[in-house]
């Protein structure tokens, strides 16, 4: 007996699957296809299908919608390095970043090279040409470093869509170089002596900015977009906010006395959203570098050189810069006895390793050191042949 005798009027096999077939008021006949079911149910479902039809609630089965033939795409658009560069500022800015200038500088270097080329065509080798171009102009192994982690930093971004649905501008990141070994961290810091001597040849707002730099080892943008509400006389605190600092934290710092009459005066006449540096006639303190050079070579911490650049020869000034405050202060606090966590707070470090390299050991500290490990011991042993002078230690040999 055949498949489609063993069931009951209204149903039928489709390969394993039973059919309902059923008229409908205009006369037509609807198939429906009920699966693997068993044969009761299939009954079960056919008389329900019978009942809608007539008290005028069935849904007529819909035919399948053919999909409409595809037509030649129109040839995409390569999405090009340089497309990256406003979307990946801007989100740097959004997202609390503090050194557009940098960002912009090392742009400025990469568009050259990356600007005209099309994300999907940025290989290893591409960067690797770029980084002995960059060498063969003599710049440093550490700048080519941070400006290769900008175009990093563009691809990364150009993989999210900023578009619900939309397709992210990078969809493949290349394989970058590994870095390249960077010379020694700068080590340099100033002395007490340095520090006066250097105060002595400074213009009045540098000493200033000296003075609390030399104390806190606050950042240099940190100090010279200070601004009068920040300062607090009364209390002789300072209070960097959130948005005023690298790391986008809070800190607040009580002023010595030394630095208490230096903003006093700073801060004189001044409105609550003043910047506190600010020059004899007034104008905000923006670029500190003739008055830091000139100041610095007066006292003995810096020279000018002849140097070769793309426009000729230029004098080009090596000595000491305001970064190495920070270090002083850190290295100043530690020796001094304060806490860890307090220098960190201070100087706004987030990570203790970080801070340490900023804690500058050199010759008289290891002296230092020597002497209070001598003079630690409680007990030693008197060796009369230390004091002997006809004593060797090593018998001399026979000519």
């Amino acid at each position: 007996m055949s498949k489609a005798q063993e069931l009951p009027r209204g149903l039928q096999y489709r390969g394993k699957n039973i059919v309902a077939v059923f008229a409908l008021t205009d006369g037509s006949i609807e198939r429906r296809s009920l699966g693997q079911k068993s044969i009761p149910d299939a009954e079960a479902e056919l008389i329900l299908f019978k009942q809608a039809v007539r008290n005028g609630s069935y849904q007529k089965r819909q035919k399948k919608q053919k999909a409409p033939k595809a037509t030649p795409a129109a040839a995409e658009v390569p999405v090009l390095v340089r497309d990256l560069w406003a979307g990946y500022i801007q989100n740097y800015v959004n997202e609390g970043g503090r050194d557009r200038g940098r960002q912009q500088i090392a742009w400025d270097n990469l568009e050259p090279t990356f600007g005209a080329v099309p994300v999907m065509d940025v290989t290893t080798g591409l960067c690797r040409d770029y980084i002995g171009k960059r060498q063969a102009q003599k710049i440093s192994n550490g700048t080519v470093n941070r400006e290769l982690s900008v175009l990093k930093a563009m691809f990364s971004d150009g993989t999210e869509s900023t578009t619900a649905g939309a397709r992210p501008l990078v969809d493949r990141m290349p394989t970058w170089p590994k870095k390249l070994k960077e010379g020694a961290p700068r080590k340099r810091f100033l002395t007490d002596e340095e520090h006066t001597r250097f105060m002595q040849h400074a213009k009045f707002w540098l000493r200033a900015f000296l003075e609390t730099d030399y104390t806190f080892g606050f950042r240099k943008s940190e100090l010279l977009n200070l601004r009068r509400n920040q300062v607090d006389l009364d209390e002789r605190v300072i209070r960097l906010e959130a948005l005023d600092t690298k790391t986008g934290e809070a800190r607040t710092v009580a002023m010595t006395e030394r630095v208490f009459q230096y903003l006093d005066i700073m801060c004189t006449n001044k409105k609550p959203d003043a910047f506190v540096f600010t020059r004899e006639n007034g104008d905000h303190v923006c670029d500190m570098r003739d008055d830091w050079q000139a100041a610095a070579v007066k006292a003995g911490l810096g020279m000018f050189t002849t140097a070769k650049g793309k426009n000729g020869e230029y004098e080009k000034y090596q000595g000491i810069n305001p970064h190495d405050l920070r270090r002083s202060a850190c290295r100043n606090a530690k020796r001094r006895g304060v806490s860890d966590r307090l220098i960190m707070e201070q100087g706004g470090w987030t990570g203790y390793s970080t801070m340490q390299r900023y804690n500058i050991t050199d010759e008289a500290d290891l002296k230092d050191a020597a002497k209070k490990i001598e003079n630690g011991r409680k007990v030693v042993f008197v060796d009369p042949q230390l004091n002997d002078p006809n004593f060797t230690a090593t018998a001399s040999k026979p000519n």
